[in-house]
């Protein structure tokens, strides 16, 4: 994740490089535009002063020749040698202005030829700014689809610890229904074994309650059988001594051998109702096991997963405090100089405020201009308060320098002395930093210190078109 992180700010700054160095191109490109369009006006300039001073070469002639015509008519010798004279001046006069028309032309002429030369130079730099500035926009693009396979990429991993929470809260609730599952299957066990238990000591008591009444009907049987012989004997014995029938015995006490029979009857019916055993349960309770042996390995690696993530984010969190400290501290600084400078005296600070933890704390602005005491920022002023935060957002700017800064309407609350406070240190800023400053201003003074100055006009009616200036070529132009 910090590799992505690293290689996404990479490709930021590169990105940043790549459309800096476009704009330069295109600012320069512009720049040539314009110095093409210049040296042209001068070039039919030239050639309009060539042909002035050409038209004035053949006046020239014309009157030399009209003067030399009139002394050759003349028919006084004196007034004659006056007009002589006269023509003579005024042909000197000529042929000084023919000369010096002649002087122009060729200057003229080596003008042209310059301005020829510095406009072949001009297309040529101009060709080769065009092909930097495709390569610098096939850069732009080429980074740009880097730049959003790498946020894809951030993003998925960013997504990697929710999916792995999710993951565990689906498993912790199934390792939950495994274990009331295993719960249940072991009650069920154990009260199927108990049952079992139970059928097996009844069964056996009735078995040995069947095998003691068979061995007492057994007895009986014997033991009936001797008492119908001996029955029989006495009452062979009695009809023989007493010449009469005994009356009929009674049954001996306790239970008899039928009532014996039905008893173990009725327990095996019993026994049949009970129906059998489940012999699968001790392998569905190793199947149970198994699946929650294996839930919880997969729990136990989900776990260490996510040890090993938290460790990674631990480790992030204090790699982030201390770079944080160590930001805050250099903004702090810088904040504390600038400040300075912008008010000529007083003092300012940053502090963390509302939690100990850097990463979650806030940010408070305490400053004290001079002859005030140290307040809070919103007790400043409007001006204090917009000084406060140009230094601050400079001091962000000389911490950690970015390409481009946008600064809107900054200096609308600002007196002419503070706007002039605020373009000497945009100034050493430009110097100090490669960061390009955009300012949208409607005030004259910082528009005075800047370089180059865009601007909307209406040509034609509902036809808006920018227009820029580059104020040092202005100068030169100017100067020229």
């Amino acid at each position: 994740m910090a590799a992505a992180q690293l290689a996404e700010r990479q490709a930021r700054g590169t990105r940043s490089e790549a459309e800096r160095s476009r704009d330069q191109l295109s600012g320069r490109l512009q720049g040539l535009r314009a110095a093409q369009g210049q040296a042209a006006a001068r070039s039919s300039a030239m050639e309009a002063s060539i042909e002035r001073l050409s038209a004035e070469g053949a006046s020239a002639r014309a009157e030399a020749e009209e003067a030399v015509a009139a002394i050759a008519a003349l028919p006084d010798a004196s007034a004659a040698a006056q007009q002589v004279a006269d023509a003579r001046s005024q042909a000197e006069r000529s042929r000084a202005r023919l000369a010096q028309a002649r002087a122009q032309a060729a200057a003229v002429e080596r003008s042209l030829a310059e301005a020829a030369a510095r406009i072949a130079r001009l297309n040529r730099e101009i060709a080769d700014w065009q092909a930097r500035d495709r390569d610098a926009t096939d850069t732009g693009e080429a980074l740009a689809a880097r730049m959003a396979g790498l946020t894809g990429e951030r993003a998925g991993l960013v997504a990697e610890p929710a999916a792995l929470d999710a993951r565990l809260g689906l498993l912790d609730r199934e390792i939950g229904a495994a274990d009331a599952a295993r719960t249940l299957a072991a009650e069920g066990v154990m009260a199927a074994e108990l049952s079992q238990a139970e059928l097996d000591r009844a069964a056996r008591a009735a078995d040995i309650r069947v095998a003691d009444g068979r061995e007492a009907r057994a007895t009986l049987a014997a033991r009936a059988e001797q008492l119908r012989e001996k029955v029989a004997g006495l009452v062979a014995d009695a009809g023989e001594r007493f010449g009469e029938t005994p009356a009929r015995l009674e049954a001996p006490e306790g239970k008899s051998a039928d009532q014996l029979e039905n008893g173990l009857m009725a327990m095996r019916a019993e026994r049949e109702r009970i129906g059998i055993v489940n012999l699968r349960a001790d392998i569905e309770l190793g199947e149970i096991e198994a699946a929650l042996a294996q839930q919880t390995a997969e729990r136990n690696e989900l776990e260490t997963a996510i040890h090993r993530l938290r460790g990674s984010i631990g480790t992030l969190n204090r790699e982030g405090r201390a770079r944080l400290m160590a930001a805050f501290a250099d903004v702090d600084r810088h904040f504390r100089e600038l400040f300075v400078t912008l008010f000529g005296g007083g003092s300012a600070e940053l502090m963390m405020i509302e939690s100990d933890d850097p990463l979650e704390a806030g940010l408070e602005i305490r400053a004290q201009p001079p002859g005030k005491k140290l307040q809070s920022l919103s007790l400043l002023s409007g001006g204090e308060q917009a000084l406060t935060a140009i230094a601050l957002i400079f001091a962000l700017f000389r911490t950690n320098p970015a390409p481009i800064c946008v600064l809107d309407e900054v200096d609308a609350p600002l007196d002419d002395a503070n706007v002039e406070r605020f373009t000497r240190l945009l100034k050493h800023m430009v110097e100090a930093t490669d960061t390009r400053f955009l300012i949208v201003t409607h005030n004259a003074v910082t528009m005075a210190a800047m370089h180059r100055l865009y601007g909307v006009t209406m040509a034609e009616p509902g036809v808006s078109q920018l227009v820029s200036v580059e104020l040092r070529e202005a100068e030169r132009l100017v100067a020229a």
